[in-house]
């Protein structure tokens, strides 16, 4: 039981620190915008000038006296639906003033409302970025666009195209095309100017910040390079970060849902990562002087089936760590069993002991050692007593003794190893899957991806407010799991070890309630084994 609590211990170790980094202080700096529009969140331009042919930027929104957006008239807004969205594109500075998902709602309430994934704050999503002849970063915000469509609504085979087409304070023109297909979440973004600087481009995407969010949710920029993936949350991001090379697609994350560049093929792309006034923004830069851009756009849930048939490596945009290759089969048995029993709750629960199963004689190995070293116990003391000044003499003893009694010591610590891929493989897909949102379990449990709560009870540390009935069970069990345990430890380290359901419950209490329900099954199945084992007398 001792190496089961130490490797618990070092992976919940693990989770704290990856939910808790800090990031050293330091405050953005604003930049100049197109026709002296609000200062972008977060300071790209600092990002761009360590280009070798850039010039320093120059201007500063210090210098600019025109009003902010927030102050400009959004002009006429056009909507185009579809099967699987419904799109609003305001033509101050061609925006998405909307990207709702009609399969997706907001929350789980009856008639809550589409989810949308514009949630619009900074330079706003589908910004052109570019540099002024002073060097200083612009954007388009101030622009205001001619907006057409094909058609308001997006059919098989007949996708809507959406043309804005505007004129900067300077004489440059910018055209805007987005396509929109009725059966995918990968839009076709096209751009091109005519009468800009030589300079690279940028397209940008800003989001404003949950204000209550679960302990497990992360969002912000985020883009996959050279084969590796990089993702920062905006909500701790203290300054700008920067991410170049080769990349297959870049954006702006969140838990369930991505906003996502696609070039055609891997492309030399610059992702600038930054906050401001509660957005976190994502701009992508080319890598040298360009006129036009055309690139996929991904807006949509992170569901594999998804993401698999928008390409472009974006499956990697679901974080299933180190054991992925034993998460994915796992996630795919608990779409069948879903699939079956129509309950997500069910299905997690069914999917333990399909695992508790398999792993079933390996886990009486793992009781039956402990048991063999429960009973040598009084002998080992005897030895450790005869020989306390000879280390020599008390291994070889206790190898014999070992020996004799047919007791491997490694074999209660082995069993766990064998199963770490699968615990933390499944770990994994009930912290990331999209299928658990807005899964309802039974009673109170709407959501298995948000902690559960009975009631409003207001406790310390517990958010939201509520009683926390499933985590309290888990507790419980993790203490009778305990006690019921062969241990070789003496008394006080006993009583030192107790506190470990109390250290566990209060680290899960804001954890997803089917996390939480896959941690109590397992223990409950484990109390099952433990007393069939108890009463088989081995």
């Amino acid at each position: 039981m001792e190496s089961r609590l130490a490797l618990a211990m070092a992976l919940s170790l693990g989770i704290i620190v990856g939910f808790q980094v800090l990031f050293p202080q330091q405050n953005p700096q604003p930049v100049a915008t197109e026709a002296g529009s609000a200062p972008i969140a977060g300071d790209p331009a600092a990002a761009v000038a360590g280009q070798p042919d850039a010039p320093a930027a120059t201007a500063s929104a210090a210098a600019v006296s025109a009003p902010a957006q927030a102050e400009l008239p959004p002009g006429p807004i056009v909507e185009v639906s579809g099967p699987l969205f419904r799109a609003r594109v305001v033509s101050r500075g061609g925006r998405l003033a909307g990207f709702e998902l009609t399969e997706y709602q907001k929350d789980p309430a009856p008639g809550a409302g589409p989810y949308d994934l514009v949630r619009d704050q900074g330079a706003g999503p589908l910004a052109l970025l570019w540099r002024n002849e002073a060097g200083a970063v612009v954007d388009d915000r101030s622009v205001l666009y001619e907006v057409t469509t094909s058609a308001a609504e997006a059919r098989p085979g007949q996708p809507a195209v959406i043309t804005m087409k505007g004129v900067t304070s300077t004489g440059a023109t910018i055209t805007k095309i987005l396509q929109l297909p009725a059966d995918s979440y990968r839009l076709d973004f096209q751009v091109a100017t005519q009468g800009l600087p030589a300079t690279p481009l940028a397209v940008g995407w800003s989001r404003g910040q949950h204000a209550h969010k679960a302990q497990a949710d992360v969002e912000g920029p985020v883009g996959y390079f050279d084969g590796k993936l990089h993702s920062f949350d905006a909500s701790t991001m203290t300054e700008t970060e920067v991410v170049e090379g080769l990349a297959s697609w870049a954006g702006y994350a969140e838990h369930y849902f991505l906003t996502a560049i696609v070039p055609a093929g891997r492309e030399r792309l610059k992702l600038v990562a930054s906050v401001g006034d509660g957005a976190g923004q994502a701009t992508v830069w080319t890598e040298g002087p360009a006129t036009t851009l055309r690139y996929g756009l991904f807006l949509g849930p992170k569901s594999f089936g998804e993401l698999e048939k928008a390409g472009g490596d974006l499956t990697q945009a679901v974080d299933l760590g180190w054991f992925w290759f034993v998460a994915k089969p796992l996630l795919l048995a608990l779409r069948m069993i879903h699939g079956l029993v129509g309950n997500y709750g069910w299905a997690i629960i069914l999917l333990t002991a399909a695992i508790r199963l398999a792993f079933y004689p390996v886990n009486k190995k793992q009781i039956d050692a402990m048991k063999g070293m429960q009973r040598i116990q009084p002998e080992v003391k005897k030895l450790q007593e005869r020989h306390k000044d000879d280390r020599e003499k008390l291994n070889a003893e206790m190898m014999e003794l070992y020996r004799r009694h047919k007791v491997n010591p490694l074999a209660g610590c082995l069993p766990m190893l064998i199963q770490l891929p699968v615990f933390i493989g499944l770990y994994n897909v009930l912290l990331q899957s999209i299928e658990l949102r807005h899964a309802p379990f039974f009673g109170w449990m709407l959501d298995l991806s948000q902690p559960d709560r009975l009631g409003t009870l207001a406790i310390p540390f517990v958010e939201p407010a509520g009683i926390p009935v499933m985590t309290l069970l888990m507790g419980a069990s993790m203490l009778l799991q305990q006690k019921m345990t062969p241990s070789t430890a003496d008394p006080s380290q006993q009583k030192v070890m107790m506190i470990m359901p109390v250290v566990f419950t209060v680290m899960f209490v804001n954890f997803p309630a089917g996390l939480v329900l896959y941690w109590l099954s397992n223990n409950v199945l484990s109390i099952a084994q433990q007393a069939l084992s108890d009463r088989n007398g081995k």
